[in-house]
């Protein structure tokens, strides 16, 4: 029993907060608004204002409003008492609807509401929307009572007018096309009063006509005319019009420019200009009408002519008359039913087109150009590595021009030292004295110094030969003792010293053999014909080893007058020497070369006389 008690508890709980927020949702919506319009509905003016004010409520409160729309059609009520019975009905029908807010459009509206309407509908919140022509003399009663908000929309011919002159400053006449209707009559009136402010002009004012009288003179306006309709509901034949079709038919068979007092003729013929704006005038009052439902005092809301009025002109008929680009055209205005061309419509997409076409035929040119050049490029480097391999050779072959006599000499010691031990033998054998172990001794002798000549030839040839080698593992110290063997005998012929101070343990580098040889043969000759050249006392060549880090580092070091202040720092460039007989190529390939095995090469005047030429190698080390 316990639990379906609780049961029906918890039931009863739900369907409460359901209801709740069902009367809550009730609640937030119930916004009602009764508007009563004092034409039809279907008045061109009514329907952008009753489009604005339902745009603005839908943007605050989504769905959450009703609008109830009634009407008096006071222009075709026959007596008051048509419009009293109508009122009636309006009195019963909305007595038990609890309203929020009231808005009044049109002429006269507030007097009849005073006149017929029930205390209830008399004493709620209130917008009344009019026209206004305080300005002109004429005072209406547009307030219902302390809770109304205005929106009265004063006539301002008087800019209408200038401005329109103003875009046509040559106009001379300017005609006033009116209806049969009272309303069509005043309105007339009204345009007359601020014409009479205008000097220099012609105006005429033309009513009671028929639609086909009209049609019929407008076209033969005399030049530079203005037309202006300031309301058109009949004509003489008392066929009805609305302003927007009587503007077409009076513009479409012109030979002048219209003009209209509001937006009801705009897109439908009329130029446009300083214009009244029922579109505006309905989200002005859509926006009353939010502040209101949300409490604010409506007598401290207040219209300006800024929220009814703008400048605003059909591109169509400025380019009808040809002055789509003039100056005259107030600064700021607003430009609606512009014609846009196929270019104008697709610049953007052209104009990127056309600029990727740009873009790409330029890029081709440059691959075209950049193609051109590399081959030109190409072309020159394999000149240049051409022209430096045959630098290289010349400095090999001019470096081996230098040793002529030393490799005479150091040749000649082994071959003497054959023919030596030859000819002992031969003498042994003679003498019957020749031993097994003896003859031994001798052809051993011979066999050493055939391959000390062939070393030496080997070096020779190596050096030699132009083509370029793979770089391997290579034992340094015996480099330059190989290197030093080569070149000693001519240094002794110069009575120069060559000393060693090197390891007696093997270091590896990765290189060219042939190629590190002839840096360090370079080396040792600019020594040696700087001691010649310079005369220097101390005849000695010192080529010593350094290790810094992973790097060994070989210096060949002479006792001359050093390196010429005026080289010093371009000394290792081509075509750079202080020798009248050398070419200046000598360095260039050695710090090519130095540069090719990822070293330095450098060299640098000492303090105690003479020049010190070094090069930098990485240590080879097996993984």
């Amino acid at each position: 029993m316990m639990r379906k008690s609780f049961g029906f508890l918890i039931v009863t709980i739900f369907i409460i907060i359901s209801c709740t927020s069902l009367f809550a949702d009730q609640s937030a919506k119930d916004k009602t608004i009764l508007i009563l319009l004092a034409l039809s509905p279907t008045q061109p003016a009514y329907q952008p204002i009753l489009n604005g004010i339902r745009q603005k409520l839908q943007e605050k409160y989504g769905d959450g409003f009703d609008i109830h729309t009634e009407y008096f059609d006071i222009e075709y009520q026959i007596d008051s008492s048509s419009i009293e019975m109508k009122f009636a009905r309006y009195n019963e029908k909305y007595k038990d609807i609890a309203i929020d807010l009231l808005i009044v459009v049109g002429r006269n509206g507030i007097d009849i509401i005073k006149k017929y309407a029930e205390d209830y509908l008399l004493k709620l919140p209130t917008i009344s929307v009019d026209l206004d022509f305080s300005d002109f003399g004429y005072t209406s009663n547009i307030k219902l009572n302390e809770k109304t908000a205005i929106v009265g929309m004063k006539m301002n011919i008087d800019k209408m007018l200038n401005t329109a002159l103003s875009v046509f400053p040559k106009t001379k006449s300017v005609f006033f096309i009116s209806g049969t209707s009272k309303f069509d009559k005043f309105m007339l009136s009204i345009a007359s009063v601020s014409a009479k402010k205008v000097s220099n002009r012609k105006f005429l004012f033309l009513t009671d006509l028929s639609m086909d009288g009209i049609i019929h003179m407008v076209n033969k306006f005399p030049e530079n005319s203005l037309i202006f309709v300031p309301s058109f509901n009949s004509d003489y034949k008392h066929v009805n019009y609305h302003n927007p079709e009587a503007i077409r038919l009076i513009s479409s068979n012109s030979n002048s420019p219209v003009f209209a007092y509001s937006d009801m003729g705009f897109g439908e013929g009329s130029v446009g200009g300083y214009i009244l704006s029922f579109n505006k005038a309905g989200l002005k009052t859509g926006e009353f009408a939010v502040q209101v439902l949300n409490g604010v005092d409506p007598n401290s809301l207040e219209a300006t002519q800024d929220d009814y009025y703008e400048t605003v002109f059909d591109w169509r008929e400025l380019k009808r008359w040809n002055i789509q680009y003039s100056k005259n055209i107030p600064p700021g205005s607003k430009i609606m039913f512009e014609e846009v061309s196929f270019f104008d419509q697709y610049k953007w997409i052209i104009g990127l087109v056309l600029l990727f076409i740009i873009l790409q035929s330029m890029l081709i040119v440059s691959l075209i150009r950049l193609n051109k050049k590399q081959k030109v490029m190409t072309q020159k480097v394999i000149e240049t590595e051409n022209q430096y391999r045959k630098f290289v050779n010349e400095d090999r072959i001019l470096r081996l021009g230098q040793l002529t006599g030393s490799l005479s000499h150091e040749l000649n010691q082994p071959l003497t030292a054959i023919l030596s031990n030859a000819q002992a033998g031969i003498n042994f054998i003679n003498s019957n004295n020749a031993t097994p172990e003896l003859l031994k001794q001798i052809l051993q002798r011979i066999v050493d110094n055939d391959k000390r000549g062939a070393s030496i030839i080997h070096t020779i040839r190596g050096m030699m030969k132009l083509e370029n080698r793979p770089k391997e593992k290579t034992e340094l110290n015996s480099l330059i003792e190989e290197t030093v063997a080569v070149i000693r005998g001519e240094a002794r012929k110069q009575s120069t010293n060559i000393f060693l101070h090197i390891l007696n343990e093997p270091i590896y580098i990765f290189a060219d053999r042939i190629q590190i040889q002839q840096v360090l043969l370079n080396f040792i000759f600019n020594a040696s014909q700087s001691i010649e050249r310079d005369g220097a006392s101390n005849k000695t060549i010192d080529i010593n080893q350094s290790f810094k880090e992973e790097n060994v580092i070989i210096s060949v070091r002479d006792y001359g007058r050093g390196i010429d202040e005026s080289i010093k720092d371009v000394v290792f460039k081509p075509f750079v020497t202080s020798k009248i007989e050398g070419m200046g190529i000598g360095l260039a390939i050695c710090r090519s070369i130095i540069e090719d095995h990822n070293g330095k090469i450098w060299a640098e005047n000492k303090k105690d006389g003479g020049a010190e030429f070094s090069f930098s190698l990485k240590i080879f080390k097996d993984e």
